[in-house]
């Protein structure tokens, strides 16, 4: 027992163990990290040190670089398509109740005010082609930039117009801290003491006449600057492909040398090695006369050699059996970077693919497109409807048709709206319209839910069934699907068997 009592004692007695030094891997500094750029900036420092280079070499990009320009056109195609979203009014009378006549004159008047000229001042842009560019813009830039005119300046009956301008107006070099009486700025963009935008600063005059450190204040309500935030607190917007213009710009880098390369080994038979390091007179041809120094040769000959010259081939390694695979793999990695964008589309690389894995990569990318749309609805789309709406009720240009004017008093009522975006076909038609109608008997969904997937407004649907039941019944024409034809009987095993063809 007393053995067992200093046992005890001795143990009570020895020190801990010293703790283990404990780090996560990627945030441990060595010679395999030491290249790691280490930060703690704000994302407004790091945007006002290389916005300017980042949006510049984006547009090189676009204007050099084959995928670049393509992805680009992807974003104009999925976000927007071939028309602007569709404006849906959701006036009603009552809960349940459609204001159809309401509806019916918002509508109008918005595709009017969206026709060329009219609802953008240079006269360069529809409405459709307004929401392409903006889109572009983003992508390539990262932001979108666009003034509104009210008012008589707008040159409208609806006294509203936007003025696209290039984001290079804003005075990035424009920066300061908040103090007493003064709001930050940011990049050229004033924000107050909750981080709203009060005022954006413009560069006065061409793009050049940014040196002269001198900037114009706007009110920030005449400016609509929308982009995608990455992190908090963020002022200015990144173009979408700053992740993939590495990968982009060295992979056609790449590409263009080893083309070059294989150029000049096909180009070049060899060389001939002399004495002197000057070039040999071959056959009887004078040196001073053109082509002297360049022989001809035919298959299965061998040519003779001026004494003391000797012949090196030239053995070009372009291209050879790893310079597919490398830029497949630059490739793939340059797409993980451009949201939405599915390897096989931004590349027309269909080869290796097969039915489940292009339709995995399509419907992925179509929920980002989708993010996309929400994005260009809540951002865009809403505040301008918003101003227009107002303005035009304020003016009574919206009209009924009878001619009245929808009253400004009920602008809460006209004002419920949504928007119907661009839709996609079916994956696989068949299969997905099969699932569809088995959703539809199970009551897990709705023909407004499956017309809106699909791009289209059920009531338009409706509309033009109507009209055509109209029609048909004019022309004595009958609608009702034609009967499936009857199954074929099953023969029997003997007489199945007599019925295959025989070998001859």
């Amino acid at each position: 027992m007393p053995i067992i009592s200093r046992m005890l004692s001795l143990f009570r007695r020895s020190p801990p163990p010293p703790p283990r030094a404990r780090s996560f891997a990627a945030a441990k500094l060595n010679r395999l990290t030491n290249s790691w750029r280490l930060t703690a900036e704000r994302i407004d420092d790091e945007i006002r040190n290389d916005l300017d280079a980042l949006r510049s070499r984006s547009r090189t990009l676009e204007n050099d670089n084959d995928f670049a320009k393509r992805y680009l056109e992807l974003v104009e195609t999925n976000i927007i398509g071939e028309s602007a979203p569709r404006l849906v009014s959701l006036a009603d009378n009552a809960p349940g109740s459609p204001d159809t006549g309401a509806r019916r004159a918002i509508a109008r008047s918005w595709a009017e005010w969206g026709q060329p000229g009219v609802c953008e001042v240079s006269g360069q842009y529809s409405w459709a082609g307004l929401c392409q560019a903006i889109v572009r813009c983003t992508a390539r830039d990262g932001e979108a930039l666009v003034f509104v005119r009210r008012g008589a300046d707008a040159g409208n009956k609806w006294g509203f117009a936007l003025q696209l301008l290039d984001v290079d107006r804003l005075a990035t070099w424009l920066n300061r801290p908040a103090s007493s009486g003064q709001n930050a700025i940011a990049s050229g963009v004033e924000v107050g003491a909750t981080g709203r935008p009060v005022a954006y600063h413009f560069n006065p005059g061409p793009m050049s006449a940014a040196s002269a450190r001198t900037a114009e204040r706007v009110d920030a309500n005449t400016v609509l600057h929308r982009f995608i935030a990455h992190r908090p607190e963020q002022r200015r917007g990144v173009p979408w492909c700053h992740a993939s213009m590495l990968s982009m710009y060295y992979a056609g880098e790449f590409a263009l040398s080893a083309l070059l390369a294989a150029k000049h080994g096909a180009d070049h038979l060899g060389f001939f090695v002399t004495p002197d390091g000057e070039p040999p007179a071959i056959g009887d041809a004078s040196p001073d006369e053109d082509g002297a120094r360049i022989a001809t040769s035919v298959a299965g000959t061998w040519d003779t050699l001026p004494a003391g010259v000797d012949v090196r081939n030239v053995d070009s390694k372009y291209p050879n059996e790893v310079f597919a695979p490398f830029l497949k793999a630059a490739y793939q990695r340059m797409s993980s970077g451009l949201p939405g964008a599915s390897y096989p589309e931004l590349c027309n690389d269909y080869e290796s693919v097969n039915f489940s894995s292009i339709r995995a990569a399509i419907l992925s990318g179509r929920d980002e497109w989708r993010k996309k749309h929400q994005w260009f609805a809540s951002a865009w789309l809403d505040p301008i409807f918003a101003d227009w709406l107002r303005l035009s009720l304020a003016g009574g240009v919206i009209l009924l048709d009878n001619g009245a004017p929808l009253p400004a008093a009920k602008s809460a009522k006209f004002s419920a709206h949504t928007w119907q975006f661009r839709g996609w076909a079916w994956v696989d038609p068949l299969k997905d319209m099969q699932a569809a109608r088995e959703a539809l008997d199970l009551r897990l969904t709705s023909r407004t839910r499956l017309a809106s997937e699909a791009g289209t407004d059920i009531e338009d649907i409706f509309d033009e069934q109507q009209t055509e039941i109209a029609l048909a019944s004019k022309y004595g024409i009958d609608l009702a699907p034609a009967p499936a034809p009857p199954p074929m009987p099953a023969l029997p095993a003997d007489e199945e068997f007599q019925q295959l063809p025989k070998d001859k």
